[in-house]
């Protein structure tokens, strides 16, 4: 039974339920319009419910139906591969392939006569077969052997294991029929009988199966007179190896809290998830020990992986990681903040541990910068400001250097997950030669095929293609597979279907085909991983042992990241051209209000930097007080977050970001009094307090609105430290009365800062007028003066001191009380 040959019919048993009325089959059913009208209305009725009824009935049988070939759209079975035994054959591995899996019922009933095959195709002979073998079409796999029968029955949520082994090859016997080194591609087919239907096929499981060698055959026997076996081994054809170059990443999503200026401490982050990765068994624990490994000297005593190897580090991670070893808290809320609670972190101990391990394995491997925090560089580009762009390229190169100790390799540029497009090259060609290490558009030529030759795109830029298939398999591999966004929609293929053994025997695959296709040009290789790659330490050692092997196999040969710079400048053609006419998934595009918004916030925020100063006590200085923040921008752009999340945390970080740059805008401030001045006289200074909650001077202007009438003495460039800073503001006055004067604060470019401050300024000056009054009256009192003076000193009485002439004294009339005293008599005399 073939699982293509085989067609599900969905015929129905015969119903009771579905009887027409004796009455109703009397009524000509060919004729309908007409005939109805001639039977009784019941009738109609009756036949209009028996045809509902039908249709319910028909439909549950008839609607998980499958073409052949194809699995239903409705699940039934699900067939996971668990392992594949060898994984790489050899010439001296086992001749057996051994494949064994689990076939489970995930549909709603259950499942009769359920057996399974394996089948394969020919050889991958061009690299986007990498990818089509793996999805679609039926029609390049044979069979090898007839099917097995798994169960006679498997009832919902139950399953069933299986094991299916056949030699590589065998004379007249079932055998994958492979006699020469290839990366097969190889089929597990599971057919059943759902209840209700037919049987069909109802599911299929692909893998790649890498042939380094074919081992002999183990039926056959030696040739007559002594002549050697027809089954011998194979060996694969060493005489043209790849140039092979390996950039191991240690890369990470971005986890500093965002919205937070440096000199904030503990340093602050958005979850834990990086304690965890650190620790042993971890993410990032496991791609840094498996490479530890690979290129130590017991492992690799000639370095010959070491040579071909490179680790590419994200400079945000570092930072990440460096800040980690002195202790932090993690916020508790998603977007962060300067003012987000928090909880202390539990990844100190392994974060020291880990950039120890980093230190000294740096010591002895190459290490090139990626673009910080892995941002797009198209979308950079779009940004445009070329401060952000230096952070995000060139001074990459400098953080490594100094967290590291060492000397970084410089001239690559690595696209991990974006095209290379215009604004791109138009980017790197103003940081200075450049070699971009980006994936390689297909081509038609009679087939479809992969361009990886050097083209300069620019006069200072050369790109350096790498096979986006193995890139793209590599990315499939491991705990959290992904397409990369650079992969044609043509060659996706269904990455949630397929088991984590599968998919590691695609990416080993896809590894070593141009090893083993010799007639493929051209001979160089460019293995690029997925930046935030999470394989589990198996995983990560069958990668390494694949590369050793191909090394060691004489299928390839290393060739250092330094080399690769060198040679691609000099092999790119001398006129520039320009790159392929794409612009990027539109699924992993930013949006334009996410743009819009790094614009104007980076704008913003150089322009605060340019206003900051150094701190003499602490050492801090304005740029890297900002940073932080600068850096926020290019997290904001990372393309480690999925290409369906990328413009909501985006915007979220950025968002951030702005509320932390209104903030320190306005931490830098004319205080308010609250109440009114008064000016004693027209020259009486106007006395002011600027406050500074910034940890950095800054340089500050004052801006005073006076009225006319006013006059303000401009104090200029004001720095101003932390803290408050009292000013006495020279001013002039030339009225008396009460006015209104609003008084801002900006930087020395004009950018405000705080709010702008109304005083209420009441002013006693009279002007000329007040002026002459008074020097009139003390020229009229100097006068006097003198005049008394003069009198006494000749001895002459003053005529003020006279008494002036007083009107003529009117009668007295004695007081009648004195009257009667004056004539009261004596006691002597009585």
């Amino acid at each position: 039974m073939s699982s293509v040959a085989v067609r599900r019919t969905g015929s129905l048993r015969p119903s009771p339920l579905l009887r027409f009325p004796g009455s109703l089959r009397s009524c000509p059913l060919v004729r309908l319009p007409r005939s109805l009208r001639s039977c009784p209305p019941v009738h109609v009725f009756r036949f209009l419910a028996a045809a509902v009824l039908l249709i319910l009935v028909a439909t549950p049988a008839v609607s998980p139906r499958a073409a052949a070939g194809e699995p239903s759209s409705a699940q039934f079975l699900h067939l996971q591969i668990d392992r594949v035994t060898p994984d790489i054959v050899t010439t001296t591995s086992d001749a057996v392939v051994t494949v064994a899996g689990t076939v489970s019922n995930v549909g709603d009933r259950p499942v009769r006569d359920i057996v399974v095959r394996l089948e394969h195709a020919a050889g991958v002979t061009a690299a986007p077969g990498l990818r089509s073998n793996l999805s679609g079409n039926l029609d390049q796999y044979e069979p090898v052997a007839d099917f097995i029968t798994l169960a006679p029955e498997l009832q919902r949520g139950e399953k069933v294991p299986f094991t299916l082994s056949y030699p590589v090859r065998a004379g007249g016997q079932p055998s994958l029929h492979i006699d020469k080194p290839g990366v097969y591609p190889v089929l597990v087919n599971v057919n059943g009988t759902p209840d209700y239907g037919e049987p069909a096929r109802l599911d299929d499981a692909r893998f790649l199966l890498p042939v380094l060698g074919v081992p002999a055959d183990p039926t056959d026997t030696a040739g007559t007179d002594g002549a050697p076996p027809v089954g011998a081994v194979v060996a694969p054809d060493t005489t043209r190896p790849v140039a092979t170059t390996v950039l191991w990443p240690l890369a990470d999503r971005p986890r500093l809290a965002a919205g937070i200026p440096g000199g904030t401490t503990p340093v602050r982050l958005v979850d834990d998830d990086l304690a965890t990765s650190l620790a042993s068994g971890g993410r990032l624990d496991t791609l840094l020990t498996a490479a530890d490994f690979a290129t130590s000297p017991e492992v690799d005593p000639d370095g010959t992986v070491r040579t071909a190897l490179c680790l590419a580090v994200d400079p945000d991670l570092l930072v990440t990681v460096n800040a980690m070893t002195a202790g932090y808290v993690v916020s508790t809320t998603p977007d962060g903040g300067l003012n987000a609670p928090t909880r202390p972190g539990a990844g100190k101990d392994a974060a020291v541990d880990w950039l120890n391990r980093l230190k000294a394995l740096a010591q002895r491997t190459c290490v090139t910068p990626t673009v910080y925090a892995q941002a797009d560089v198209d979308a950079l580009a779009r940004v445009g400001d070329p401060t952000l762009n230096t952070a995000a390229t060139t001074g990459a190169a400098d953080i490594v250097d100094q967290i590291l100790g060492i000397k970084s390799v410089r001239g690559a540029a690595l696209l991990g997950d974006g095209p290379m497009t215009e604004r791109t090259v138009s980017l790197l060609a103003a940081q200075g030669p450049t070699v971009a290490i980006a994936a390689a558009p297909l081509t038609a030529s009679g087939e479809d095929t992969v361009a990886l030759d050097p083209r300069r795109d620019a006069p200072q830029v050369v790109t350096a293609p790498f096979d986006p298939m193995v890139g793209a398999a590599l990315a499939g591999a491991g705990t959290d597979p992904q397409t990369p966004t650079y992969v044609d929609s043509s060659l996706t293929i269904p990455l949630a279907h397929d088991s984590q053994v599968a998919r590691l025997q695609d990416a080993l695959g896809s590894l070593l085909w141009r090893g083993l296709r010799p007639d493929i040009e051209p001979r160089t290789q460019i293995v690029m991983p997925p930046l935030a790659w999470n394989l589990r330490p198996d995983e990560a050692q069958a990668v390494f042992t694949a590369i050793s092997s191909t090394l060691r196999a004489g299928l390839a040969v290393p060739r250092p990241l330094p080399a690769l710079i060198d040679e691609t400048l000099a092999a790119a053609p001398s006129a520039a051209g320009r790159p392929p006419a794409i612009d990027g998934n539109p699924r992993a595009r930013f949006d334009d209000d996410v743009i819009s918004g790094i614009g104007s916030t980076t704008t913003r925020l150089s322009e605060l930097t340019a206003a900051l100063t150094t701190d003499q006590q602490t050492g801090l200085t304005g740029p890297q007080y900002t940073a932080p923040l600068r850096e926020d921008m290019l997290r904001a752009l990372s393309q480690t977050v999925p290409p369906d999340a990328r413009n909501g945390l985006a915007q979220q970080r950025l968002s951030t970001v702005q509320r932390t740059l209104a903030d320190l805008t306005g931490a830098v401030t004319i205080v308010n009094p609250g109440g009114s001045y008064t000016l004693a006289t027209e020259r009486s200074p106007l006395p002011l307090a600027l406050r500074n909650d910034l940890p950095v001077p800054i340089r500050v202007r004052l801006h005073i609105d006076a009225p006319p009438g006013m006059t303000v003495t401009d104090p200029g460039e004001i720095e101003l430290p932390p803290g408050y800073l009292p000013l006495r503001v020279p001013i002039e006055v030339h009225f008396t009365q009460r006015v209104a004067v609003d008084v801002a604060l900006t930087t020395v470019d004009g950018m405000p800062l705080g709010e702008q401050v109304r005083l209420s300024v009441h002013s006693n000056a009279y002007g000329k007028v007040l002026f002459f009054i008074t020097l009139t009256g003390g020229v009229i009192l100097a006068l006097l003066v003198g005049r008394r003076l003069w009198h006494r000193f000749r001895g002459q009485p003053d005529r003020a001191d006279l008494v002036p002439p007083t009107r003529p004294v009117r009668e007295h009339r004695p007081d009648p009380l004195d009257t009667a005293l004056a004539h009261a008599p004596d006691d002597d005399t009585r």
